[in-house]
């Protein structure tokens, strides 16, 4: 019988990406046994998961020292799943900070037992944005890394790490629709995008709200739209109770209502680089507890939060943090953005040189993803190939 393979996401965007790769292995080798930690993105996929992925949905250094002790344990519970299971491979996803700890434990479980099996990571540490000495860590921990971004590579490669650049896969998927915005300076159609994790919900979006009070004095026949995360669905209905904010199913509906939007609010995060890709012009914020971002201060280069700014090398989106996000500023920013007449051109051209970083040449996501993985996985098959 073929050994299963192991694969971890921790969180919302982990289950979909990983998802994917899932997918992108099933089409080309063939039906596999999936085991680890995943969502429903990964169960749909195959993934039987031995747990709630949730519980690595950590952000900030207050949270990651007030969960450390229950992270460990949870991590030495995998490390003991895998050792039992005995996979041909590995995949963690995301989650950087849970992955890199879990990997120093399974090797050295799999030095002292005398078995090993090869152990990839997918998404590279944003070492070009803060804490260059994390790649140290990950070049003795994987072996090998799976990169979104072309620039990447380099900073691991000269570890002795293998590094490949598979592409971002909503650079393949996206594809806006110019004459889907058509909405008059009068009613525009505005996203609201507060986040995936509890913690962002508490303290992104109740200021969130209070700027929509405030742009619909400007904008009376505004129409807002909130794409929630299904698990926090009825948290976040709660706040918005006395709202008339439309609240849909973000698994459902996120990529129609970026795709018709005129502008966004959004917490940084990945979901920045979705909404760039779709040409929505918009403004990105965050707000975190004080100790995670007085820390943040200290260690990040605030120019590089904002994955298309980064990216870019360019503002795309204004970046309202801690103290500046307030509910004066948010609106002040999005009606700046929404008299704008050169807003969307601009935000589309913006959203071609995106992709053309992060695809480059390559016609499918799955192939980059399969030539990366040969080197562990073996050539594929004749008869799937």
């Amino acid at each position: 019988m073929t050994a299963p393979i192991f694969i971890l996401a921790g969180e919302a965007s982990g289950d979909v990406l990983a998802s994917r790769i899932m997918r992108a292995i099933n089409t080309h080798y063939g039906q596999q046994k999936w085991v680890g930690l995943g969502g429903d993105h990964m169960t749909a996929e195959g993934l039987r998961s031995i747990g709630d992925m949730h519980r690595l949905s950590l952000i900030g250094i207050g949270e990651y020292i007030s969960n450390y002790n229950d992270l460990y344990r949870f991590a030495e519970t995998l490390v003991d799943y895998v050792m039992r299971k005995r996979p041909q491979l590995i995949l963690t996803v995301d989650a950087k900070g849970f992955s890199v700890s879990f990997a120093a434990r399974l090797r050295r479980r799999m030095r002292r037992e005398g078995w090993s099996a090869p152990i990839i990571h997918t998404v590279a540490p944003t070492v070009w944005a803060w804490g260059m000495w994390r790649r140290h860590k990950f070049a003795r921990v994987f072996n090998g890394l799976l990169c979104l971004f072309p620039f990447e590579p380099n900073y691991f490669t000269p570890l002795g790490l293998d590094c490949h650049f598979i592409g971002h896969p909503s650079a393949f998927d996206i594809q806006p629709n110019p004459s889907a915005k058509k909405s008059s300076i009068d009613a525009p159609q505005i996203a609201i995008l507060p986040g995936s994790r509890m913690s962002e919900i508490k303290h992104i979006l109740p200021i969130m709200l209070s700027a929509v009070a405030l742009l619909r004095g400007k904008f009376p026949n505004a129409i807002f739209t909130l794409p929630a995360v299904p698990r926090l669905r009825q948290h976040i209905s709660e706040i918005c109770a006395n709202t008339s904010i439309n609240i849909v199913d973000g698994d459902h509906q996120l990529a129609a209502t970026l795709d018709n939007c005129d502008a966004v609010m959004a917490a940084s995060g990945t979901v920045t680089l979705e909404t760039a890709l779709y040409g929505a012009p918009g403004v990105a914020c965050y707000k975190a507890g004080w100790l995670s971002a007085t820390c943040g201060r200290m260690i990040v280069d605030m120019q590089k939060v904002i994955l298309p700014n980064a990216i870019l090398g360019r503002e795309v989106y204004p970046f309202l943090f801690q103290e500046r996000l307030t509910a004066m500023g948010l609106a002040g920013a999005m009606t700046k953005i929404l008299h704008d007449p050169q807003a969307q051109s601009t935000a589309f051209e913006t959203a071609k040189q995106l992709r053309a970083c992060l695809v480059g040449e390559a016609g499918q996501f799955d192939r980059l993803v399969i030539d990366a993985l040969a080197n562990w996985l073996g050539p594929v098959p004749a008869k799937i190939s």
